[in-house]
């Protein structure tokens, strides 16, 4: 992805060049100020990626959700997604359908992610494979 926590937004924009307005909004819990960056958004974006969700607080992200689109879904489920992570890191703690591993510093999860659609004029919900990373004294206010 080629972004860490603690870069500042100019610094996402130089990686994933706008083409539109990226919508915003202040999330009360925490005063984060939250990013949605959607592939048709940007000039370019990682393979297989569809969403970009970022958290930032004092200018500096402390939040990066990734949301894969349904083409790596098919391929790629949050459940296997969370059996490859665990590879690295170990056996992860589990709350539902949310696998999430912990450092002191930082959290990372591996969850289904809710993605609403429209298609032939009918409202859907459709569950992408989605990973987060977030800083350790965020993660009981987003869960």
């Amino acid at each position: 992805m080629n972004l860490r926590l603690g870069d500042g937004l100019n610094h996402v924009k130089s990686i994933y060049p706008p083409l539109s307005e990226w919508s915003s909004w202040v999330d009360p819990r925490g005063r984060v100020t939250r990013v949605r960056v959607e592939r048709e958004a940007v000039k370019s974006f990682p393979k297989g990626v569809q969403t970009m969700l970022l958290g930032f607080k004092k200018g500096s992200l402390v939040d990066i959700q990734v949301i894969y689109d349904e083409e790596y879904t098919r391929g790629q489920t949050y459940e296997q997604l969370a059996v490859d992570v665990s590879l690295e890191y170990g056996e992860p703690r589990r709350t539902d359908n949310r696998f999430w591993w912990a450092d002191g510093r930082t959290v990372l999860r591996v969850l289904p992610a809710e993605v609403p659609l429209l298609r032939d004029g009918v409202k859907s919900i459709e569950w992408r494979t989605s990973i987060q990373i977030v800083e350790q004294g965020l993660f009981k206010r987003v869960d």
